[in-house]
């Protein structure tokens, strides 16, 4: 059994290498937690991600060269040194720059730092910083990877290293998950300042055990907060109004049709909207901040980029609620929220609505049904209201068109229409049925928006009410004939173009002839109606509708673990290893480079809210 003992001394070397990279690893990762106030539990599960997450690639890559190219013993020293050299020349320069620019680079920013780092700005000595950095790099590993030849062989090291590895991710991920549902910021808040970090988030036994895992609770502070680290700094400044003691505030109802497409509102799907918009302000150009729910109505609230959602829900607890609702909480408006969209699971409750009833429970089995009661009770609550002398916020989120879609038969009024079933969907696969299927549901849910709005107008509330009609994402179905179905899979405009109906009794009805997106919302509302001086960059990453035309401009779209920039009719779908680059129109045609100086604003608005350390 040679053959066995040669893999077992290969194997034993690459392993004392790996261990010998722990200290290197450890203080550039430390590098970026400057500002973290450290307590015993933070220590600990900073340590067991140091190890069981960013040396576990390492780990398996080292185990499967020491397998199967064991007899290339100088080939595999090699390729694992080489692997080893970038991997760490990459953290360090994403410390570097998180120090510098409060991001972390990915292969989007790394490719174009290199083919124009001086079309960004960066000068010469930069570049010539960066290569001996490299070669120091290269000059360290070659010293440890020589002293791991020296080291007398230890018993067991092999077993007790691959029990550490796993020992130290499971505990790190353990906490990780009970820290996410306690919302306890010793944790979370060193999540976005870790490079490719994707810690999981949520188990079944989170809620039924959270109560074991010990809490740190922070009361919330007004006016400015930044999160413990004291990177993330929302806002900027303390925002300022002007004294309006005559002007009545104006009332706001925000409904979300679930999954709904820019080109399904129209006289026939959508009647009822319809008939609002043409008394509207209105946006078919519209994105969302999201291609699914989370980062979706997360940019909505707040007026930032989705790129800014790990830093908020990481700090929720420090941050408390999105501008917005602290002002309307300021103004002591009633608050009616009604969503059955798992708000508590996703922390979209503990950071938008903390201190807020959120009503999840409706009548029905079905999302048809359950959407029945939630109209029933949102009437309820308008009506409860005129009993009331102060203002009020509601949300109606509705999810009969959500695959798979739901509407009673009086609704199949798009024929063909069938039940989605995509097993063996291709590329030239019709979407006719299913699409018909989806605008169906559609249909059924604007019947139950026109009762709302019958009911609004019925308590004479149109005079003073702001009707805010959009929705979280897209759907797609098959619409480049690339058989991409659904949300959440790219970012061409099926899937993040949405409708967009803004009513207000005092602006001028108009459809929009330039892109607009949800973080436009926030400072629209704080300018227009409640009188914030504040210049909008203090607080979001929007424009005010009602003013001038915006120039051309980047959006930043979030999904559930990656993000895509949006340069004019560009796409550049971002991995940390990986950029995918397409049209927003066609996913099947490659986009190019993007413009120098969207590339600029986009990093500069990405960075915005980061306190350089």
């Amino acid at each position: 059994m040679k053959w066995l003992s040669q893999i077992k001394d290969l194997y034993r070397y690459i392993i004392t290498v790996l261990i010998l990279n722990i200290p290197i690893i450890f203080l550039i990762l430390l590098n970026n937690m400057k500002r973290v106030e450290f307590s015993a539990l933070s220590w600990f599960y900073f340590i067991c991600v140091t190890i069981g997450y960013y040396l576990l690639p390492l780990f398996i890559l080292s185990t499967i060269f020491c397998v199967f190219l064991f007899p290339l013993r100088r080939i595999v020293i090699v390729i694992l040194g080489a692997t080893i050299v970038i991997f760490v020349y990459y953290l360090l320069i994403d410390s570097l720059a998180y120090q510098i620019a409060k991001f972390h680079i990915d292969l989007f920013w790394l490719e174009w730092i290199i083919n124009d780092y001086k079309g960004l700005g960066l000068p010469t000595v930069t570049a010539v910083s960066a290569f001996l950095i490299f070669l120091g790099i290269i000059a360290i590993e070659y010293g440890i990877f020589r002293a791991a030849r020296r080291i007398k062989k230890i018993k067991y090291l092999i077993t007790a290293f691959i029990i550490s590895i796993i020992a130290t991710y499971t505990v790190s991920q353990v906490i990780h998950i009970f820290a996410y549902q306690q919302n306890d910021i010793r944790i979370t808040s060193l999540t976005p300042h870790l490079p490719i970090y994707l810690p999981i988030t949520s188990h079944k036994d989170a809620v039924k055990y959270g109560s074991l895992f010990p809490m740190n609770t922070l009361e919330h502070s007004t006016g400015q907060v930044q999160d413990e680290s004291g990177s993330f700094v929302y806002p900027l400044q303390k925002l300022q109004f002007t004294q309006q003691p005559d002007k009545q505030l104006p009332n706001i109802l925000i409904i979300f049709l679930e999954s709904w497409r820019f080109d399904a509102m129209n006289e026939k799907i959508t009647p009822n909207i319809y008939a609002l918009s043409q008394k509207s302000l209105v946006s078919l150009d519209h994105f969302s901040t999201g291609n699914s729910t989370v980062c979706g109505t997360f940019g909505f609230f707040y007026g930032l980029h989705a790129t800014y959602w790990s830093a908020v829900r990481a700090n929720s607890t420090v941050i408390d609620n999105p501008i917005l609702i602290d002002v309307l909480k300021d103004n002591q408006y009633n608050f009616g929220i009604y969503a059955k969209s798992n708000f508590v699971r996703h922390k979209l409750k503990d950071a938008i609505f903390r201190g807020i009833t959120v009503h999840e429970s409706f009548a029905g089995n079905t999302k048809r049904e359950q959407d029945v009661d939630l109209t029933k009770q949102i009437i309820s609550f308008l009506q409860r209201q005129k009993n009331s002398t102060h203002p009020f916020m509601a949300f109606a989120f509705y999810k009969s068109n959500h695959s798979p879609y739901e509407y009673p038969p009086q609704d199949s009024i798009f024929m063909p229409a069938g039940d989605m079933n995509l097993v063996f969907a291709s590329d030239n696969t019709d979407p006719t049925l299913y699409l018909n299927d989806f605008r169906n549901s559609t249909h059924y849910v604007d019947a139950m928006v026109g009762d709302v709005l019958r009911e609004l107008d019925s308590l004479d509330y149109m005079n003073n009410t702001i009707i805010i009609i959009t929705t979280d994402h897209s759907e797609e179905f098959n619409d480049n004939r690339a058989n991409y179905w659904g949300h959440g899979s790219n970012y061409t405009e099926y899937q993040i173009k949405v409708p967009l109906i803004f009513y207000a009794p005092d602006i001028t009805p108009r459809l929009l002839t330039y892109p607009t997106c949800h973080i436009d919302i926030v400072p629209t509302l704080l300018q227009h109606y409640f009188g914030c001086t504040n210049d909008i960059s203090d607080y979001s990453n929007g424009v005010n509708l009602l003013a001038q035309s915006p120039d051309e401009r980047p959006f930043v779209i979030g999904s559930y673990v990656n993000h895509a920039f949006i340069l004019g009719d560009d796409v550049y779908e971002i991995y940390p290893m990986y950029t995918k680059k397409y049209k927003l129109f066609d996913i099947r045609q490659k986009a190019g480079r993007p413009p120098i100086n969207l590339l600029k604003q986009t990093l500069e608005e990405t960075s915005h809210f980061y306190k350089p350390q």
